[in-house]
């Protein structure tokens, strides 16, 4: 399951995917604000890492828009935006 997260969601959004083993969490528009501590992979949209000018932890890796619509295809998606 991919899980969108964006800030207003938040909380909801990674209680949830913290208890999918499987899932993968893509922190978006003001999401990647955010720090999750989560044992699913987490990457954070690389156009709006740059545009709110923020320092991402090394455990959170970047997507372009293009990969993310990959992902999208390719998963089932849960949206919290």
């Amino acid at each position: 399951m991919l899980y969108l997260i964006d800030e207003p969601m938040a909380e909801i959004g990674c209680r949830t995917a913290a208890t999918d083993g499987d899932g993968i969490v893509v922190l978006i528009q003001d999401g990647v604000l955010l720090d999750p501590d989560l044992d699913v992979p987490t990457l954070a949209v690389e156009r709006d890492v740059e545009m709110r000018g923020v320092t991402l932890p090394e455990r959170i890796d970047t997507v372009t828009y293009d990969e993310l619509i990959e992902l999208v295809v390719d998963h089932e998606v849960t949206s919290f935006v």
